[in-house]
């Protein structure tokens, strides 16, 4: 009986460890015609629903990108606006590169894990006889794990082109706030890693 509650603990600590997952970079784009990006301002942009989740992703896109800017500071109202209008006030504030990030899906993901069955083991006659008989079962379960896509956009505005996409990937964030923190660092971190931003 020792061996069933050392397996469950172990089968539990690693259930533990496969849940609060951190982002993965799914793919990347890049123009290959740019080096390093070199905006003089750069507005950030996070399109939310939810104002809050909004200016949290936006103000940490705007401490750790250089020359950068919350929208929700210096453009408000910016997804209201038309066409025209939005290409006068980027000029106006003079923006010449934009990222913009958001989520493109969320999903749940069901997988059944199937019955386990196993015979306990037999330090005696006895307990080997009684082992013949007595075996140890855990029933089948399904898990249930939330998928989270983020895509990320760079713009030059000058030539209103893109010129880095990325798409990240996080398997059962433990919460949204470090959900949000965790994808804007792993975002970050692919653009210094290709030498995009220093």
């Amino acid at each position: 009986m020792r061996r069933v509650g050392l397996l469950g603990a172990l089968l539990a600590g690693s259930l533990a460890c496969a849940s609060g997952g951190t982002p993965d970079l799914e793919t990347s784009f890049r123009d290959p015609s740019v080096s390093a990006l070199h905006f003089r301002r750069v507005l950030v942009s996070y399109v939310s629903n939810d104002e809050s989740v909004r200016r949290r992703v936006e103000d940490k896109l705007a401490k750790q990108i250089p020359n950068s800017f919350p929208a929700y500071r210096v453009a408000p109202d910016l997804n209201v606006r038309d066409r025209r209008d939005a290409t006068a006030l980027m000029h106006e504030k003079m923006f010449d590169g934009a990222i913009v990030m958001r989520v493109v899906d969320a999903q749940d993901r069901q997988t059944y894990v199937p019955l386990t069955t196993w015979y306990t083991g037999y330090p005696s006659f006895y307990g080997y006889l009684g082992s013949s008989w007595g075996m140890v079962q855990r029933p089948g379960y399904v898990v249930t794990d939330r998928m989270v896509s983020v895509e990320t956009a760079v713009y030059s505005i000058h030539d209103d082109k893109l010129l880095w996409a990325a798409r990240t990937r996080t398997l059962n964030a433990s919460s949204s706030g470090k959900f949000v923190d965790e994808t804007v660092d792993a975002v970050v971190r692919e653009l210094r890693g290709q030498r995009l931003i220093m």
